[in-house]
């Protein structure tokens, strides 16, 4: 069991006559440490002295980064419009090429660190975009365009 999950069960023991305010606080604390775990991870890859492990700690953030960007992708293509939609369907396609072949060093092979960063570099970009749409200002020529 996780430390974050233990302090969860002390404190529901301790406000059993406070059940909404415990899981509040326990999905607060459970989020902080969510998002705190990935800034901890990419300070923690320092402390790896051979390449082997390095990379082992930067697969585990690649997989992560990917997911975060997947999930970015989704949410913007979902709040525009049916033709700005087909254009950010082909210059994600075109942005995924541009990633497989600037971190690859030959076919079948990834830079892993290099497809990690090139990874959030899209995914802050999108998540620009999303928030611009989400406050009414959606630009769909940022959208649609080459920003690697």
């Amino acid at each position: 069991m996780k430390q974050s999950q233990i302090d969860c069960v002390i404190f529901k023991q301790r406000k059993k006559e406070k059940p909404v305010k415990f899981l509040m606080i326990c999905a607060v604390i459970s989020s902080l440490l969510m998002f705190s775990t990935t800034a901890f991870a990419l300070g923690e890859w320092d402390n790896y002295t051979t390449s082997y492990d390095r990379t082992y700690c930067f697969s585990k953030l690649l997989v992560e980064s990917d997911k975060e960007l997947n999930e970015v992708y989704k949410q913007l293509k979902s709040g525009i419009k049916p033709d700005s939609k087909r254009k950010l369907t082909e210059i994600q396609r075109e942005w995924m090429h541009y990633r497989d072949n600037t971190c690859q060093e030959e076919p079948g092979t990834i830079i892993v660190n290099c497809n990690y960063y090139v990874n959030k570099g899209r995914t802050e970009y999108l998540r620009d975009r999303l928030r611009e749409c989400k406050t009414g200002n959606c630009r769909y020529d940022m959208i649609v365009k080459k920003n690697w």
